[in-house]
């Protein structure tokens, strides 16, 4: 009888240390995980849902935005509020800004906007007449590219935009007029 005890503690104990050793591994490895964080918003354009999800890759601290749309995934790769790429879909990307526009005015007025500017390789010129901009971006999962923004603070006449895209023929240029960006409501009287 002596054996057969000496051998069942030897079991307990053997699967206490098991267990142990197991939790400790799980609980290693979970905390060694790259971790991703996530939030959601979905909101109502003109009859259609769509979701602006943004992405924070802690691991390489790598932000990013994506709108979604049913036909549409269309990606702000620096959260600078100008999307910069449609991956998924046939709309165009003054479409998509127009819709991500809306969604981020939304946000906002809802005060759950929060605004980080992360790190990213850009070039910035101020000129008399135009502010100019030269940003590189490498996704995880796209070619790495330069997107170029040439910012009149005039208005850009037909002919300048004309110019432009001689200039630039393989790029899309989306045209946006700024004057009206400010809500009339800021500047109404006081009293």
């Amino acid at each position: 009888m002596l054996k057969i005890y000496r051998h069942r503690q030897f079991h307990s104990t053997f699967l206490v240390v098991f267990s142990l050793g197991l939790i400790v591994l799980l609980l290693n490895d979970c905390t060694t995980r790259p971790q991703t964080s996530v939030a959601q918003y979905q909101f109502t354009f003109e009859g259609e849902v769509y979701r602006i999800r943004s992405i924070h890759a802690v691991e390489n601290n790598e932000r990013y935005n994506e709108l979604i749309g049913k036909n549409f995934l269309a990606v702000d790769f620096d959260q600078d509020r100008i999307i910069d790429k449609i991956n998924v879909g046939t709309t165009t990307l003054a479409e998509a800004q127009k819709v991500y526009d809306y969604g981020l005015e939304m946000l906002t007025k809802e005060n759950r906007l929060k605004e980080i500017t992360p790190e990213n390789h850009k070039y910035i010129e101020d000129l008399e007449d135009f502010h100019l901009e030269l940003k590189s971006f490498y996704p995880v999962n796209a070619k790495p590219f330069n997107q170029f923004k040439i910012i009149s603070k005039k208005q850009f006449t037909p002919s300048q935009i004309e110019r432009i895209k001689k200039l630039f023929p393989k790029a899309e240029i989306a045209v946006r007029d700024n004057s009206n960006r400010m809500d009339p409501e800021l500047f109404r009287p006081l009293h």
